[in-house]
């Protein structure tokens, strides 16, 4: 077998595939909790602030369009929003939403950064007082 570093791109994917078809149940969901930790965990090391699971309503609008979705999670600087609408990159939007540690819903505008098929990731213009 050839050295993991001599693979084609293609030939990785074919071998992961492989490896992946022939583990048990169990043992898939748990290297899927692994990669999803990993990589979750790149993301953070990024972050400047990090990001609290937060499963609220969040009302916002994109030229002159309202969309109410949920966020996935919140912080200091931006938010992850859970949609399955193929929004564009850059697009700026303005927000209205309600944390339990604020008493006034917060106000605030952002542009997306990030999009998948699980949603947007939202930076604020403003960083938030305190979360």
């Amino acid at each position: 077998m050839a050295d993991n570093n001599d693979l084609r791109s293609c030939e990785v994917i074919t071998r992961l595939i492989e490896i992946i078809t022939n583990i048990s149940e169990p043992n898939r969901r748990q290297l899927l909790k692994v990669l999803e930790k990993n990589i979750q965990s790149k993301f953070s090391l990024r972050r400047e602030h990090p990001r609290e699971p937060y499963k609220i309503n969040i009302d916002f609008t994109i030229d002159e369009f309202p969309f109410r979705f949920f966020t996935h999670n919140v912080s200091k600087s931006g938010a992850f929003i859970e949609t399955d609408l193929p929004f564009l990159k850059n697009k700026a939007l303005s927000m209205t939403f309600e944390l339990p540690s604020y008493e006034a819903p917060i106000r605030t505008t952002g542009k997306i950064v990030r999009t998948d098929s699980a949603g947007i990731g939202v930076k604020f213009d403003e960083p938030l007082s305190d979360l």
